[in-house]
């Protein structure tokens, strides 16, 4: 009914438009009909245009069956079989298992560490790892403080299978002996399967390991804050905590369509069957969560009996899986950054700035184009400031 009035508007107030151009007396008839129908065309695509709108923003609105937010019993009839935690733990796991092309199985063979943090990385991305391991993986900077001298933690990197960079991978390894790559293709849509590989490794060759944090090779991780959070949780951890750690976003609306879709918020449209609700439960931010071991073993119970998960990664493992398993999810007091420029530098000048989004591949202030820019020279100016200011990292009692 509603579209029928602003078509009969929109009829209406063209013809009253074109009723008027051609009453008008002019000189130049065949100039002014010309006129009149140019005026005509642009008003009618502009009235079209508005409607189209219109159409869309309704479909995408019109909510009226859509749950606000998904809760527990939403949640197990969508995605696992409508059956509850003491229904579905006694099943068997799915067959499907995760395979790696290096396990780097040996990683806890002489010593368990407190906690692996695990980097997100493509098989390509080379130079962030060296990157990486360059600055704030650097761990030895850590072991050298008094505070932290006990504290046994391991960084390792998760890779996709990428088949034209399988030779140069396994010298990778050989030199550093910090990868792992898991039989998966490269593609973000399958996000979801390489953040629980992390979880899968780690319970299959590391399992007494009592923290793990996943994080992404873009991320500028601040480890003198993560090594001094990790401290509080372990010196006050019970041998039955399941919780998960990290920068909670709530309310977070799902992202049915977007307007641009040549841009990279492409992959964060859901779809109605994928997920039913219009909000998101409480969720973390994928630049460095935490997970006690026994909000692991919940996660990856709940991850091999699925009937249907999504793409983005952390909203399914630390929002959908976890409020599935009630798993708390508890929110640090610390600050992340967006922005992919040298802002990172100013933002770790604050004693609670944990984590900031970089990238090799920055715009140039002076011409709109892409260029390369040398990661380590990015993260190295970052790291230089993290230890400038690190004892107030250290020092913070309030997380």
């Amino acid at each position: 009914m509603d579209e029928f009035i602003v078509y009969n508007c929109t009829f209406q107030f063209v013809s009253n438009v074109y009723l008027r151009l051609t009453s008008w007396s002019c000189r130049h008839t065949y100039r002014c009909l010309g006129i009149g129908y140019m005026l005509l065309l642009i008003l009618i695509l502009f009235f079209n245009f508005h409607i189209y709108e219109w159409q869309l923003n309704n479909a995408f609105d019109d909510r009226i069956d859509e749950p606000t937010y998904c809760n527990r019993s939403i949640i197990r009839k969508h995605f696992i079989r409508d059956q509850s935690i003491a229904e579905l733990l006694p099943q068997k796991s799915a067959e499907f298992s995760f395979s790696y092309e290096l396990s780097n199985n040996n990683i806890c063979s002489s010593t368990t560490p407190h906690a692996i943090i695990f980097v997100i990385s493509k098989s390509s991305n080379f130079p962030s790892r060296l990157a990486i391991r360059r600055t704030w993986g650097d761990l030895s900077r850590l072991i050298s403080i008094e505070r932290f001298a006990q504290l046994r933690l391991k960084l390792l990197f998760l890779l996709d299978i990428d088949e034209a960079r399988m030779l140069s991978i396994k010298l990778e390894q050989a030199i550093y002996n910090d990868l792992i790559q898991v039989r998966l293709p490269e593609h973000y849509t399958l996000s979801t399967y390489r953040d629980m590989a992390i979880l899968h490794w780690t319970e299959t060759y590391c399992s007494q390991v009592l923290l793990t944090i996943k994080t992404d090779d873009d991320i500028f991780l601040n480890t003198f804050l993560l090594a001094n959070v990790l401290t509080h949780i372990i010196s006050n951890a019970t041998s039955s905590s399941a919780l998960i750690y990290g920068i909670r976003f709530r309310h977070a609306r799902v992202v049915r369509y977007v307007d641009d879709l040549t841009s990279e918020s492409v992959r964060y449209i859901t779809t109605h069957d994928e997920y039913p609700c219009a909000y998101y439960p409480d969720y973390m931010s994928g630049f460095g969560y935490i997970i006690t071991r026994n909000a692991r073993l919940k996660l990856l119970s709940a991850f091999a009996r699925h009937q249907k998960l999504i793409s983005m990664s952390d909203v399914y493992i630390t929002g959908i899986l976890a409020e599935y398993m009630n798993i708390p999810r508890q929110h640090l007091r610390f600050q992340i950054s967006y922005l992919s420029n040298d802002d990172c530098e100013v933002f770790f000048n604050a004693d609670n700035a944990y984590a900031c989004a970089s990238s090799s591949h920055y715009v140039s202030k002076q011409a709109p184009t892409s260029i390369n820019v040398d990661i380590f020279e990015r993260f190295n100016t970052y790291w230089k400031r993290v230890i400038r200011n690190r004892f107030l990292y250290i020092n913070k009692k309030r997380f």
